[in-house]
């Protein structure tokens, strides 16, 4: 979605995801992201995806990520280097004299790279591919699984965590995955704003900041349960 320039933002480009991998292993992975969030994790065969990525072998997937949960793991990595750099820039220009962030920062840093730093077709695939995967069960979600290096990611979790410390783990953890589904949606529903033109929001900049107030709202509401079981969450 073209997104009128905002304070701050970077001009988006269609960043590759990853320098490691062969040309055809990430055709298939941008191919994957697509087709996985237009059609849902088991809504596509690898041999759709081979096909839709102009592969001629057509056990390509296999041989360059083994089974289809290891394309699926490649396709979760693939951007988070380039999304952690964003948000690792994004958090030391955040930081006070004493290293100290405020939580409308730490949302703007962990959230705002995915529509700053990606085109239109990337953030569209990119949030449709990970709002399906916030229907897979938690254990079996890549990001349990991933093995790449995240430190602004996990520093802005801990310094959220710090803020919001009233909060049981449980509850903390819940919370973030909703504030990542009503992110993933907002980006589609800024799409269609943007298509429909209906004057709501005539800069990106006044749109998000209303997303990122009701990400916080979310956040920070008091945990008001009576009995507390952490297994429960």
């Amino acid at each position: 979605m073209p997104l009128p320039t905002t304070p701050g933002t970077r001009k988006k480009e269609a960043t590759h995801p990853t320098r490691t991998h062969a040309k055809g292993a990430l055709k298939l992975m941008q191919t994957a992201e697509r087709l996985f969030g237009e059609h849902g994790i088991d809504g596509v065969s690898l041999r759709q995806i081979v096909s839709a990525a102009g592969q001629a072998n057509s056990s390509a997937v296999q041989h360059h990520f083994g089974t289809k949960e290891g394309l699926i793991q490649a396709v979760y990595d693939m951007r988070l280097p380039a999304l952690d750099d964003a948000r690792r820039a994004r958090l030391e220009s955040a930081k006070d004299a004493n290293g100290y962030v405020s939580v409308p920062q730490l949302l703007k840093a962990l959230f705002m790279p995915v529509a700053e730093n990606l085109d239109e077709a990337a953030q569209k695939s990119y949030a449709q591919f990970n709002s399906r995967l916030m229907q897979v069960d938690i254990a079996k979600h890549p990001f349990t699984r991933s093995r790449v290096p995240q430190p602004a990611h996990n520093d802005i979790e801990e310094r959220l965590k710090s803020h919001l410390g009233y909060l049981p783990e449980g509850v903390f953890q819940l919370r973030l995955r909703l504030a990542t589904e009503l992110f993933f949606a907002a980006l589609s529903e800024y799409r269609r704003l943007d298509q429909n033109r209906p004057g709501y929001y005539r800069v990106s900049d006044d749109y998000w900041t209303e997303i990122l107030q009701m990400i916080e709202s979310l956040l920070r509401t008091p945990y008001t349960a009576t009995h507390y079981n952490p297994g429960q969450i």
